[in-house]
């Protein structure tokens, strides 16, 4: 989505947050570790990933991913040329749950975030807390969304909380016989409608064309097409991003490159 917010912690500058899914109780974990993906993002990796390296601004210049003994994730750690920015410990609190603790490179916990996801591997609640400045000492919670889905495994409605004074939305979903999922954001408050996007997806369920519109403020849509190139495991490993409005100013490749555990 293309509207900007101002986020009252670090963790909502990162292109990309890692989500990952594993368990105290291993041998009882059904839901990850008996599959050959890990959490990242907000969705799976194909794949026992290793390392992720960035071609283009991400936040961090690369990932590193640590297994158990088992092969099951427990911690990334974050790099920025060469040298160590921080990692993310994972607590394993059911089958359904992880909590993903953010640490600086002087082991001070700086945010955390509580991932619920049900049997399908769709996550159905986030909530990220952390510190608001001038107060560090405890953290609170700076944003939250509960999702649901239908029948069909598809994305049925959420609800998205911000704690810096930007509304509360509610987002609902629905779907064409050609494919086309369209996303209707409203003001949870007054239930007018804010934004309205729809997208269509590959067999991988990336999004390969998106068109957004704001009916508050203009009638007119935006348009991009997003082109991929994937992996043997079909994780892309390059994304382009195509601007097919006149002034086409979101113009963008990202590539990366992924190694897993068995290279």
């Amino acid at each position: 989505m293309s509207r900007t917010f101002v986020s009252c912690t670090p963790l909502y500058i990162f292109a990309f947050i890692l989500f990952s899914c594993c368990s105290k109780k291993i041998d009882t974990f059904s839901v990850c570790p008996s599959e050959d993906v890990v959490f990242y993002g907000n969705g799976f990796l194909k794949g026992k990933v290793s390392s992720i390296v960035y071609d283009d601004e991400q936040g961090y210049d690369s990932i590193i991913f640590v297994y158990n003994e088992k092969q099951h994730p427990v911690k990334t750690v974050f790099y920025s040329d060469g040298e160590e920015k921080g990692c993310c410990k994972y607590v394993y609190s059911s089958s359904n749950r992880t909590d993903l603790h953010y640490y600086d490179n002087n082991q001070k916990e700086t945010s955390y975030s509580i991932i619920e996801f049900d049997n399908n591997k769709n996550i159905t609640m986030r909530r990220d807390y952390g510190y608001i400045n001038p107060d560090t000492t405890k953290m609170v919670l700076l944003y939250m969304i509960q999702k649901s889905y239908n029948g069909s495994n598809r994305l049925n409605d959420a609800y998205e909380f911000h704690c810096d004074g930007i509304p509360p939305y509610k987002y609902y979903y629905s779907y064409n016989d050609d494919g086309t999922e369209t996303e209707e954001c409203r003001l949870a408050v007054t239930g007018d409608i804010y934004e309205i996007t729809k997208r269509k997806r590959d067999r991988n369920e990336n999004v390969i064309e998106e068109s957004e519109n704001f009916p508050w403020d203009s009638c007119n849509w935006t348009n991009i097409k997003i082109e991929y190139k994937y992996d043997d495991k079909n994780n892309w490993i390059e994304r382009r991003i195509i601007d097919v409005n006149p002034e086409g100013y979101r113009n963008k490749t990202s590539k990366r490159r992924i190694r897993y555990l068995e290279q």
